[in-house]
């Protein structure tokens, strides 16, 4: 639940929350119900009696209304007897009563306490508020209801709505019950709602915008009287749809089953709530490569391999508010995952995966202080542990051929990594006059214990080869191995030795303040200060300002402008750290060989690179400065429209690069600092620029449809796109800004629920987006950098091997001008999610509880639409720019719910 500074400027005595400003005018009362009917009318308040405008008040799981700006509402008609009524408001725990429907009932009154999360908003409840941010989005338990069950697609969609912020899409932070550090998403069933994108220019958060915003999810309460529900998830094999690339369908299927109950234990003092779910999932991978057969020609492998997986959730909350100044809340929480066959799909043959037991546990506190009717205090401490542990198929030698397969052994091997997290946040929130003022600190102390064989097994690499203007295919350069021709000689081989344990200790310290100032009516501003500091690496300077201002030029407020700036320091990861301590040379050390023996590498004679990480350079937090200027509109009938734009500048971002590499630019020839040795180094030499633009409307005051959609354009350029990416040339950066991999230029989404007849509701999620961009490459490692990304050329005519493709003529050897990194788009992907749902109210004695059965279908890729995520990229390989692996087909599952 949140707490506003709005709502603890109007507390009375003692009072944790008052009011919550939120949608227009409910209902109109007094409507004409046909005999044997009536409507539910009623008021909302909170615990001293206070009116709360715009809480949700749904009957029966059915159809939801608004409370007024009276703080009252009426429901539909509904047949005279008992029914179950769930009262909701964001800062407010949600209750669900019974209520007795007559003509001459009496008005049903509901009561809601504050929640154990505060949220800073405006002070005063009129006029424009600095804080409102694009693409933000609260989603209260019935959107809930209408969104995917399958963890995986309820992410992809929340994923989805955060990046409506002018964010990357897929790259949002998910936290848990006002947590900064990221968790697993709880069952949803425990989830008593969802705020996407909160102001993210707020000091209070880390991560600009352009870097995939942020979804906050908060956990239920416990109810004031004991209630529950069993539910159940099937799908089959009839149900759903042949993958994209699949020759037959496959026995895909999902049952899920669990519960929830919850209650009081003490009377207005004290309450629980506990979840589980279980997930018996069978999907599987589509293997779609070319290999050999055992004549040496070219096959097509293109299969079916089950990838199953069992899941575990659950959640336990414990509520007790000792005194009216005291809300004490305490969580647990584990998800345990069992996934087999991962990595396999696309080019990666079935032997090359590894099965994963993957485990997180969360065990959390919280206390929510009213010292007074100006000062709120919160604190929240959290302990975490994730596990992994990783089995491989296979313990043979890694085996790629660029653009055709990847067989053997998983290169991770026997992985395991075991970490710990320790998490305090303590947070003042005050208020006078005209300002809100929220500050705090942040601390997050990780601990990492892991086992890393990383490329322990060895990895051949067939990349093609390349004999002055003549070039072969890695799978041709393949066929020849494997007959003992000339020219049959491997690309590359590696092996790392050492040590495979190693651990990690970093600690994040943060401070922040944040002033929300209404300067007018239709005047708002709001600055804020934030100042991050981070060991391993240590990290002193990164103090960072923030600023928004919103304007409003008439008196109505249907205008309304606003701009924002904010200069933000992104710590450095711990996977960074670790990847430069492992590969350390006394740790562990990784040895190359070029054009080795195939069966017998070590034995060839060939001179031996070795390949180290060099010590971490004196780094900083990466800075990034983002802006943003935006407008919107409330047209009539309530439609809201709006138009931003988000301007992105970010510099010394981390990146890969060989210091010792040839410097003639041939694989023998010679180094800098030390012979046959690759010297790689993370270096902050790289930058990010340009523009997202986010247009949006939506429509919430309809009583039977409602509307969000929105379209983003991201314009960024790019020479980094992750700390592990290295240029195709160690002395030159041509040709290396370019599109980010994960960008997504156009990108179309659009969410609706609509009321139908006959009870039922149906919801749709849409989302289009152009493809992301891949690199184009060649599979050699030309100038002996270690690293295989050399992209082609652009033919001149003197070349004896040319290909002729849709960006060109290119070949893999010449001297014609480089093709440009990342040149390549995927197609687009479309998904169109959708659900539709009845509730029926159950029979049940006068006076007992209502009882309810909840029925819904839901489909994802309801289109069937081929979403495709691979493209070959290798430049005369049999794949090159074909599409190769895809996103699921159609999926189809049909639940149960019954609550009590």
């Amino acid at each position: 639940m949140t707490l506003s500074a709005r709502e603890v400027s109007e507390m009375r005595f003692e009072t944790p929350v008052v009011a919550v400003v939120m949608m227009m005018a409910g209902p109109a009362f007094a409507q004409q119900c046909n005999t044997g009917t009536s409507s539910i009318r009623g008021e909302v308040r909170d615990i001293t009696g206070a009116l709360i405008v715009g809480a949700t008040v749904t009957v029966d799981d059915t159809a939801s209304v608004r409370s007024n700006e009276m703080g009252r509402f009426e429901s539909a008609c509904v047949v005279d007897g008992s029914h179950s009524v769930r009262v909701e408001a964001a800062g407010f725990e949600a209750i669900t009563e019974v209520a007795r429907v007559t003509k001459e009932a009496r008005p049903f009154v509901a009561k809601l306490k504050p929640s154990a999360t505060m949220e800073v908003e405006a002070v005063d409840a009129s006029g424009v508020d600095s804080e409102d941010v694009a693409g933000s989005k609260t989603l209260q338990a019935n959107d809930l209801k209408q969104m995917a069950d399958d963890p995986d697609e309820f992410a992809r969609q929340l994923q989805v709505l955060a990046a409506a912020a002018g964010g990357a899409p897929g790259q949002a932070i998910i936290t848990v019950d006002g947590f900064q550090n990221s968790g697993s998403i709880p069952p949803k069933s425990a989830i008593a709602f969802i705020r996407v994108n909160p102001d993210l220019f707020s000091s209070e958060y880390e991560r600009p915008p352009y870097q995939g915003g942020r979804v906050e999810i908060f956990t239920r309460p416990g109810q004031s009287k004991l209630h529950g529900a069993l539910f159940t998830t099937q799908s089959g094999a009839s149900l759903n749809a042949k993958d994209p690339f699949a020759l037959s369908r496959a026995a895909i299927g999902k049952q899920r089953y669990g519960f929830e109950l919850s209650g009081p234990i003490r009377k207005n003092k004290a309450d629980f709530s506990i979840a589980l779910e279980h997930r018996q999932i069978d999907q599987f991978a589509v293997v779609n490569a070319v290999s050999l057969d055992a004549a040496g020609n070219d096959v097509n492998v293109i299969g079916n391999v089950a990838t199953p997986q069992t899941l575990w959730e659950g959640s336990a909350r414990l509520g007790w508010m000792p005194n009216a100044k005291n809300n004490l809340t305490a969580t647990y929480s584990a998800n345990v995952n069992s996934l087999h066959n991962v990595g396999v799909g696309g080019v990666v043959l079935q032997q090359a995966g590894y099965d994963s037991l993957q485990q997180e546990h969360a065990l959390r506190f919280t206390n929510l202080q009213t010292l007074s009717a100006r000062l709120v205090h919160e604190s929240r401490v959290g302990y975490t542990w994730r596990t992994r542990d990783d089995a491989p198929q296979s313990n043979a030698s890694s085996l790629v051929v660029a653009g055709a397969f990847t067989g053997g052994g998983a290169t991770t091997q026997m992985l395991r990594s075991h970490q710990r997290d320790f998490e305090i946040d303590d947070d003042i929130l005050y208020t006078r006059g005209k300002h809100s003022v929220k500050a705090g600190v942040q601390l997050l102390n990780s601990t990492l214990n892991d086992s890393l064989p990383t490329n322990f097994n060895g990895q051949y690499v067939f990349g093609g080869d390349a004999v002055g203007s003549t070039t072969i295919s890695g799978l041709e350069q393949y066929r020849r191995a494997l007959l003992g021709l000339q020219g049959g000689t491997p690309t590359l081989y590696t092996i790392t030795a050492g040590t495979a344990a190693i651990s990690l200790n970093q600690l994040r310290v943060v401070l922040y303040a944040q002033d929300q100032w209404k300067l007018r009516p239709r005047l708002s501003l709001s600055y804020g200060l934030r100042y991050a500091v981070q060991s391993s690496p240590t990290t002193l300077r990164n103090a960072g300002p923030r600023l928004g201002l919103a304007w409003s030029p008439d008196k109505a407020q249907r205008w309304v402008f606003h701009a924002r700036t904010g200069l933000f320091f992104s710590p450095i990861e711990t996977a960074t750290v670790l990847e430069a301590n492992r590969l350390n040379g006394i740790q562990q050390r990784q040895m190359q060989i070029y054009s080795p023996v195939y069966g017998q590498p070590i034995t060839t004679g060939t001179a031996t690179i070795t390949t180290l990480r060099a010590p971490l350079p004196g780094l900083s937090q990466t800075p990034s400065l983002q802006s943003h200027v935006g407008v919107e509109h409330e047209f009539t009938g309530h439609w809201h429209a709006q138009a931003n734009l988000y301007l992105v500048r970010g510099w010394d971002l981390l990146r890969s690069r060989n210091i010792n590499a040839p410097l003639d630019g041939q694989p023998g020839g010679p180094r800098p600092l030390a012979p046959n040795t690759n010297i790689d180094q993370y270096q902050q030499t790289g930058i990010v620029h340009g523009n997202v633009m986010f247009l949006g409307v939506d429509q919430h005051s309809l009583r039977h449809v409602q509307i969000f959609a929105g379209y983003i354009r991201m314009d960024l350029r790019t020479n980094a796109d992750a700390a592990g990416v290295y240029p195709q040339n160690s002395t030159s950066d041509i040709g290396e800004t370019a599109r980010p991999s994960w960008l997504a230029t156009h990108h179309a989404i659009a969410f609706s629920n609509v009321t139908l007849p006959l009870g039922l509701a149906l919801s749709t999620q849409f989302d289009a987006a152009s493809g992301n961009p891949y690199n184009v490459t060649t599979g050699f490692d030309t100038n002996g950098d270690g690293v295989l990304n050399d992209r082609p050329r652009f033919a001149t005519g003197a070349e004896s091997t040319v290909y002729r493709t849709s960006f060109g003529s290119l070949t893999g050897a010449g001297a014609g001008r480089y093709i440009q990194r990342n040149a390549g788009t995927l197609p687009w992907n479309i998904h169109l999610d959708s659900n539709l749902s009845r509730s029926f109210a159950l029979p049940h004695r006068d006076g007992g509880d209502a009882t309810s059965l909840a029925v819904n279908v839901r489909s994802t890729n309801l289109l069937n639409h081929t979403n495709a995520t691979a493209v070959g990229g290798v430049l005369g390989s049999p794949l090159f720019g074909r599409a190769y692996a895809a996103d699921p087909g159609r999926r189809v599952e049909v639940g149960l719910r019954y609550s009590f």
